[in-house]
């Protein structure tokens, strides 16, 4: 699979199913049509991942973010109401 190929398809990916991963390390399948698994500790998410038996060619490992957080030059900035 083609990294370009593996983004295009990550953005076909609904928003409602990305929500339920807010705030988590995610494994998306190779070819980046759908999430295989979530956990807020990547050591846990990887954990998870060996356990059903996928091999690490399998997944591609990102973070999703919170609707309150904004990555910045890889930082992370919390919103207004979480204080600055």
């Amino acid at each position: 699979m083609r990294l370009d190929e593996h983004i295009k398809n990550r953005a076909q990916v609904p928003q409602a199913e990305l929500a339920k991963y807010a705030g988590m390390q995610v494994a998306w399948s190779a070819d980046g049509t759908r999430i295989l698994a979530g956990d807020e500790d990547l050591a846990r998410l990887l954990e998870k991942l060996r356990v059903a038996g996928y091999k690490s060619t399998d997944f591609i490992v990102s973070y999703v973010d919170r609707p309150d957080e904004w990555a910045l030059c890889g930082g992370l900035l919390a919103g207004e109401d979480e204080g600055e």
